[in-house]
Order: C-alpha cells, then sequence, then structure tokens
C-alpha cells in the first residue's frame, strides 16, 4: 500500500512539474517571466465625448489700433468714432449677443464726461462670418444719461468689420 501511495505521490508531482513546465507557459523559456506571456484581456478603445466647440465672436476694437484688432471681451472699446467704453465687464459674450457695462465718453458729451463718464450698457449683435471668423456688426448703448444732441452722434450703429480679400 505504501508502495501505491508513493507512486500516486510521483505521478502527481510529475504532472504538476509537467504542467508548469519550464516557466509553466507555453512559449516561455526557462528563466523567462511567464506572465508576459499570458494573454492579456483586450482594452478598451478609450472614447472621449467631444462637444463641438461653440464658433467664437469677435467685434473689431479701435481702441489703441486705427486699424482695428479682433478682440473678444475687451475691457475698452471703441464702438464709433462718437463713443469709447472704458472699464467694461461682460455679462455675456456670444454666440449671438454679447452684453457689458462700462464708463462711457464721447465726443458729443465734451467737456463734462471726459473727466466724469457714465455708467453705461453696451449690447452687440448680428453676428456675421467675414473669412474663417464671426463678428459683431451692431452695437447699441443705454443708461441713465443726457443723450447726444446731434443726429449724427447716435448711441447706435454698425460696428466695422475686418477686410476681406476677394
Amino acid at each position: 500500500m505504501r508502495r501505491i501511495i508513493v507512486a500516486v505521490v510521483a505521478a502527481l508531482l510529475g504532472l504538476m512539474s509537467a504542467a508548469c513546465g519550464a516557466g509553466g507557459v507555453q512559449g516561455a523559456s526557462p528563466g523567462e517571466n511567464p506572465v508576459a506571456h499570458e494573454a492579456q484581456p483586450e482594452a478598451e478603445p478609450v472614447t472621449q465625448e467631444v462637444t463641438p466647440r461653440a464658433e467664437q465672436v469677435y467685434v473689431i476694437n479701435l481702441h489703441g489700433n486705427e486699424e482695428g484688432v479682433a478682440d473678444q471681451r475687451p475691457a475698452n472699446l471703441v464702438a464709433s468714432e462718437f463713443s469709447t467704453l472704458k472699464g467694461v465687464t461682460w455679462r455675456s459674450w456670444g454666440p449671438e449677443r454679447a452684453v457689458g457695462s462700462g464708463k462711457l465718453s464721447g465726443t458729443w458729451c465734451l467737456p463734462g464726461c471726459q473727466t466724469n463718464p457714465y455708467d453705461a450698457t453696451i449690447t452687440l449683435s448680428k453676428v456675421r462670418k467675414v473669412g474663417d471668423k464671426r463678428y459683431f456688426t451692431r452695437f447699441g448703448i443705454t443708461g441713465d444719461f443726457p443723450g447726444p444732441t446731434s443726429p449724427a452722434d447716435t448711441l447706435n450703429g454698425a460696428l466695422p468689420l475686418p477686410y476681406s480679400t476677394p
């Protein structure tokens, strides 16, 4: 009986040794890490939900540059040759309209508003695409202040657009 137990144990040890083999994994060489050859579960592809980026909207700002620059949320804005806003804080910006508040001065209110500018709200609207960018094309300025007396000195009007080449 003892021989049978020894034979069974030897057979089991032989099977276990054969199963583990030289590294225990098919294709592994002696001394090689068998885990490197184990079948790894395939990684799921990483997908990231992409939200289309909203088109940015610009305003041509003549403040500090007679030719104007494409600007967004400018702190100082020349709305027209008659009106400038400084210290503008924008409550909203795009995609179809922008609203901000700042200090208004202009040629129509001189000399008083030069040293004491009026609190005013500016609204930019009417977006138009020029080239590969979108621009506000209209402005309106409101507030609790005396308006211009000349019809030419308007607080509503067209904003400049960049020159486009055909």
